[in-house]
């Protein structure tokens, strides 16, 4: 048992507190009831912030830099205590609920869509048209710049991820400021969990498109009006786009895999004027597009991998003069589609660890939100790297010691009585998602001639990873990365980029710069993919 090192934090105007060397301050301070954590100490929200006037504690890390953050200024939930401390904790006026996605303030915002005063610079024909349709979004080319004018008071824009088993969302005021951000189900599930299986549901029928496309566009306008909207900003992978906007998939269900058009893209969801987010290249969509202009805003240094972890899951390597990137249709393991899984938007278990071990079979703890009625994606990644780090399953996915014999099969009971248990074959089904990314990640690094020790950070995205511990990855070898230090966590990066889009119109004309640099590998057209993909399904290799 490790032995606490007493020490003291004098928290002014609050008293002192006790607690062990090596605790974290945000915990210290949340439990004591003097500074919430919104988004759980993940270092996403950027709300917990005090004053270390003295004391010795760790570095700044890359959380409190993405956020700007400089001494003595530091995010308590980043900060460990090395001795004893004096904290000044400024005062909370409100906190809102931040769940999955990094909190950057936008510096001297500049929307790109504004509030009409005058009609005096707006060409003759725009003029005619506004006149024709009173109603309608005009797209405005001065300058190389879009501009973007809204014929009503703005207040409110809804931005959405439009993901393949679910969509986040986040509502801002124009100055970046988050109302609110949740997620619900994507409502085209009924038809498949992937998206290959909705594309063969539209070439079997492509009356289909049209239902799914009506499927959605119910499901956004109805937030929209929810949350009283006047502009939404929406990105999802190729196929998605191409749903939502009512495109044929018919190109994009064969090689070379092209989308019909490549975007930006102006619609309307019901009565709500809509921008669509540009499509790279395949299957790689406008989520990836503001993935990187998220990570570019942040100014990451160069080069570092973004991983989106999902159904359909995006890897982008981003260099001094070149973007590579790739998708692969991980499968749904990730979502939590195993036997005893569950989705966000109905809660479920998001960590497990090995509390003990009882006659050579572990005896599992957990955590979860809303109901612990089955395994979210999260729990079952922290699952997985629990048993391959205390020798329950070997390198090759194979359960070898201290399993159940259930009617399931060989299992490992994580809770009695709510009946959740981890096949054998829900670790295959995991495997397979695993192997996936890591043949991804692999693959660019050797297109690009980038070795793992030269990448200066991996980004984990997505509202799946935002519940994941770097720990976990490197014990399964996920990540090429050691470091956990190296590992950004970042919640819903898309949900970030299209803020960025939304309040920084100069993000949005820079489609044209960045698309010069991309270079995008389809890997199915990679001659020794599936032996990368064979072999990457042996953990930590």
């Amino acid at each position: 048992m490790n032995k606490c090192r007493k020490i003291k934090v004098l928290v002014k105007g609050w008293g002192e507190l006790s607690g062990c060397r090596g605790d974290n301050l945000g915990k210290l301070l949340s439990s004591n009831g003097i500074l919430p954590l919104p988004c759980g100490g993940r270092g996403l929200c950027g709300l917990c912030r005090v004053k270390i006037l003295a004391g010795e504690t760790n570095e700044l890390t890359i959380y409190e830099k993405i956020h700007g953050i400089k001494k003595p200024w530091r995010l308590a939930c980043r900060v460990t205590v090395y001795d004893d401390l004096i904290v000044e904790v400024p005062k909370i006026s409100e906190i809102k609920p931040v769940i999955y996605t990094l909190n950057i303030p936008i510096k001297n915002p500049d929307p790109l869509i504004k509030e009409i005063h005058s009609y005096k610079e707006i060409q003759k024909e725009t003029f005619l048209y506004k006149q024709e349709h009173p109603n309608s979004l005009h797209t405005l080319l001065f300058n190389e710049k879009i501009i973007m004018t809204s014929p009503v008071k703005v207040r409110k824009i809804l931005l959405v991820d439009l993901g393949t088993t679910k969509i986040a969302y986040q509502v801002i005021d124009l100055k970046g400021n988050m109302i609110i951000e949740d997620v619900l189900i994507n409502p085209l599930v009924r038809y498949g969990s992937d998206i290959i299986t909705r594309m063969s549901y539209i070439l079997d029928d492509p009356g289909k498109l049209v239902e799914m496309m009506n499927d959605l566009h119910t499901g956004i306008e109805k937030l929209a009006r929810e949350y009283n909207v006047c502009f939404i900003l929406l990105a999802g992978n190729s196929v998605m786009e191409h749903i939502y906007l009512g495109l044929s998939i018919k190109s994009l269900a064969v090689k070379p895999y092209k989308p019909v058009l490549y975007g930006p893209f102006i619609i309307y969801t019901g009565s709500y004027p809509t921008l669509v987010a540009p499509i790279i290249e395949g299957f790689v969509g406008g989520d990836a597009y503001s993935e990187l202009i998220a990570s570019l805003y942040m100014n990451m240094s160069k080069p570092y991998l973004i991983i989106d972890l999902g159904t359909n899951t995006e890897v982008m390597l981003v260099t001094e003069d070149k973007i590579y990137v790739t998708s692969t249709p991980a499968g749904p393991a990730f979502e939590g589609f195993i036997s005893r899984g569950s989705h966000i938007a109905f809660g479920g278990i998001t960590r497990v660890w090995i509390k003990e071990i009882v006659d050579e079979k572990p005896v599992f703890s957990y955590s979860y939100i809303g109901s612990p009625q089955g395994l979210l994606g999260a729990g079952i990644l922290s699952l997985v790297a629990s048993l391959y780090a205390k020798g329950f399953i070997n390198k090759s996915g194979r359960f070898v010691k201290g399993y159940a014999n259930t009617d399931s099969g060989k299992a490992f009971i994580i809770d009695h009585k709510n009946n959740v248990l981890f096949t054998q074959r829900d670790l295959r089904e995991f495997q397979k998602a695993y192997a996936a990314v890591k043949s991804a990640w692999r693959i660019l690094l050797n297109k690009a001639g980038v070795n793992r020790e030269d990448l200066k950070y991996v980004i984990i995205s997505g509202s799946f990873g935002s519940a994941l511990s770097p720990k976990d990855l490197i014990v399964l070898g996920m990540v090429p990365l050691k470091d956990e230090e190296r590992i950004v966590i970042s919640g819903n990066l898309v949900l970030l980029g299209l803020k960025i889009i939304a309040l920084n119109r100069d993000y949005y004309s820079k489609y044209n710069e960045i698309r010069g640099k991309l270079y995008h590998i389809n890997l199915a057209d990679e001659p020794n993919y599936m032996d990368v993909w064979v072999k990457e399904l042996h953990f930590n290799s």
